[in-house]
């Protein structure tokens, strides 16, 4: 029974406050974490009760009731909303829109709950070795479903089989399938007794983690590419499920990391796995996420929100790529999860596990000041050589050259080797500019300060910070010269090149524009796997971890534009990039071959990084950022403002600073207002003030008193502005 008469709520709301609200007579118990329905000024929204009061902050008979009680138990756990609180304050967020945000969208709703409803599954019906003689993709998929007794849904097959609709159509035309309508799955919980066979410094790492469970520590795994991190974590995972209830989360940077290690795990351990990403409709992410509070859900799986999962039974915490930026929210509650996992372990008292072969320069520090401990993975796990990595030298190359000549030539030899090849160019599009040749004008963005690409496929420009498209004129606006000529070059000018150079072999895209639609990440996956594509062109989606077994070349097209960049970070992320997409290469038998090209093969920490490896280079790198002060020997807060206004925005900007020099301790600098490169944005000025502070301390006393003054200024509601605490880039 509820006693207490009061009830804060948090509001997905932007303001820094929790609200007060009378508990009716009508609702007879009431916990922490569930959600309500409440009156909020005209309108009635979901709030989430964050704590039970006996006497509220304001007069009694001012405050309104909640108006219903939408959950019979807590979704927010105790744990989590501690977590959440934390990190509410640590990011300086207000806890009420924190909340909303690590909610399911389905759940941000006053909906009923509709968790018990029905599915449609397919079951095999009939026999079909004769009748699918010559339909061997009708034989393979009704062969798969006929090994599932219970049945199959759509995102089983999917994930299976990419591009089945029509196979499926087919088989329940043939009367070999028929579709059938179940409630909800039970989930299956008995673990597979898969064995694994490793490495003997696979199982030396695994022991050391697997003898310290049950308690908290951070390990920072660092292996090579190609050394079998996944396998060392499965062990550990095995162990850990040992015990009958114990859950096991682990966070991927991008949604395009799950399908195959979703696959990997479910044939591994047997089990549903939960999944949580955005790419999942709204109804399954919620009912995941339901069965994952309950404890029914033994491993999660997901993207950077998934960390604030309640998670009652959690005992391990895996962070895959933790270098990777995407584990960093870029707007609104703008979270690591990577760090914000470290803080849940140790409220939990459990371990995590950071993986990558190319470790962030803020955990190697960590390692080297032993608040982590750091594991080596040195060898490829099935006795690969590393691949052989050597620059191209584009100097010697005719100007305008895409691939250069030893490149070229060693692409011919593998491609008639029977092996794929990748080449990596981090640009969409088919050209980054449009240029007149006679007048020398460039096609801008109206709304930023940046070049439109042309894309081909569809013949328009698209700014790819603001995604406005127009259509590619056909004559100069500015002189009407037909003269208009393409610079550069993107993923799309490379295929058409390839099919040029390479008309034998069949080249596939994979980058955002291509990977968008729902399911054509699986199928383009799918289709490597099967050599029905012997070139492979990619932006950055090609780094994040997939394995293809018969990629023995990779070209890196323009490593330049990260070395010479004004950001502090860009030569980290450059080496990063490198050393993770050469490491698709030669994972089976054959040593791999990269080619990296560049006008400055001579730039000495690449010289570093190809003669002495990622570490070498991290420790080199790391000792000039000590030189300069730059972090992780420093610690920053970015605040960041926008405006259509550029007087309004300086203004702004300069206030904040000179009350940050009178408010925040003297050992802070104060420096700004810094202009970023691109300066206008989607039609708005940007610019921004850097909080730097050698010790984190510094800030934990001051800055919320600080951020509290800024929101009384006039000034602060001329403009948009948000704080971003220890940001990791320039805006």
């Amino acid at each position: 029974m509820t006693i207490n008469k009061f009830a804060q709520v948090g509001i997905d709301t932007p303001l820094r406050r929790l609200f007060d609200y009378r508990i009716p007579d009508s609702i007879s118990e009431l916990h922490v974490g569930c959600r309500v329905l409440i009156p909020f000024g005209k309108r009635s929204v979901v709030g989430i009760v964050v704590k039970l009061i006996d006497t509220p902050s304001i007069e009694a008979s001012r405050l309104k009731n909640i108006q219903e009680k939408l959950d019979v138990d807590a979704i927010f756990n105790a744990e989590s909303l501690a977590l959440i609180r934390w990190a509410a304050r640590y990011y300086q967020y207000p806890l009420g829109a924190a909340l909303f945000s690590a909610l399911p969208p389905a759940l941000r709703k006053s909906k009923p709950d509709d968790s018990q409803s029905t599915e449609i599954k397919w079951l095999a019906i009939n026999d079909a070795n004769e009748s699918l003689r010559r339909a061997p993709k009708q034989a393979r998929i009704h062969a798969w479903i006929k090994q599932h007794a219970e049945g199959v849904n759509k995102q089983q097959i999917r994930q299976q089989f990419p591009g089945s609709s029509v196979t499926i159509k087919a088989l329940e035309q043939r009367g070999l399938i028929k579709s059938i309508e179940v409630k909800e799955q039970q989930l299956t919980q008995t673990l597979a007794d898969n064995k694994l066979r490793l490495t003997e410094d696979q199982n030396d790492v695994s022991q050391a983690i697997i003898n310290s469970l049950h308690q908290f520590r951070v390990y920072l795994l660092e292996g090579v590419t190609g050394s079998g991190k996944t396998e060392v974590y499965f062990s550990i995972i095995s162990q850990v499920l040992k015990s009958p209830k114990a859950q096991v989360l682990i966070l991927v940077p991008e949604i395009g990391l799950t399908p195959q290690l979703h696959h990997r795990l479910e044939k591994h351990f047997g089990i549903a796995i939960g999944l949580l990403h955005s790419n999942i409709t709204e109804k399954q992410r919620k009912k995941t996420w339901l069965s994952i509070t309950t404890g029914e859900v033994r491993i999660i799986l997901g993207t950077r929100l998934a960390v604030f999962t309640p998670i009652p039974y959690l005992q391990l915490i895996v962070v895959d790529e933790e270098h990777d930026a995407s584990l960093k929210q870029q707007e609104g509650f703008l979270y690591h999860a990577r760090d914000v996992a470290i803080y849940r372990a140790k409220q939990l008292s459990i371990p995590v596990i950071l993986g990558s072969a190319t470790p962030s320069f803020e955990s190697i520090h960590n390692a080297t000041l032993e608040k982590f401990q750091h594991l080596h993975l040195n060898k490829r796990a099935h006795s690969d050589l590393m691949p052989k990595i050597q620059f191209a030298d584009m100097r010697t190359e005719k100007a305008g050259t895409i691939i250069s000549s030893p490149l070229n030539n060693a692409m011919h030899i593998h491609l008639q080797a029977g092996k794929q090849v990748i080449l990596f160019l981090n640009r969409r599009g088919y050209a980054p500019a449009l240029l007149c040749h006679d007048c020398g004008w460039v096609a801008q963005c109206s709304h930023c300060d940046s070049n439109l690409t042309y894309h081909t496929k569809i013949n328009k420009l698209i700014c790819h910070h603001c995604d406005r498209k127009k259509l590619k004129p056909e004559q100069c606006p500015k002189c009407s010269s037909n003269n208009l000529i393409m610079l550069g070059h993107g993923t799309q000018r490379i295929e058409e090149v390839l099919s040029q150079q390479f008309p034998a072999y069949s080249a596939i895209r994979l980058d955002r524009d291509i990977s968008r639609r729902k399911g054509s990440l699986e199928k383009i996956l799918a289709d490597i796997h099967q050599l029905n594509h012997q070139i492979i062109i990619g932006t950055q989606i090609l780094s994040k971890g997939h394995d293809f077994p018969d990629v023995s070349l990779v070209g890196i097209l323009d490593i330049d534009y990260g070395i010479h960049s004004t950001d502090f970070r860009a030569l980290e992320r450059s080496a990063q990039l490198l050393i993770q997409v050469a490491g698709r290469s030669g994972r089976r038998s054959t040593q791999g071959e990269v080619f990296v090209q560049t006008h400055t093969p001579d730039h000495p920490l690449l010289q570093t990084l190809l003669h002495y490896g990622y570490p070498t280079f991290a420790s080199k790198a790391l000792q000039a950022r000590s030189e300069w002060k730059l972090p992780p020997f420093s610690h920053h807060i970015a605040i960041r403002a926008r405006s259509q206004n550029n007087t309004h925005l300086y203004i702004f900007l300069e206030k904040i600073a000179d009350i940050a020099r009178q408010m925040l301790p003297t050992e802070i600098v104060v420096q700004g207002p810094i202009t970023p490169a691109m300066e206008k944005k989607a039609g708005q000025f940007r610019a921004f003030i850097l909080l730097v502070a050698n010790q984190r301390g510094l800030f934990t006393q001051s800055i919320e008193t600080y951020l509290n003054h800024i929101e009384t200024l006039a000034e602060s509601r001329k403009v948009r502005w948000s704080i971003d605490i220890d940001p990791i880039d320039n805006f």
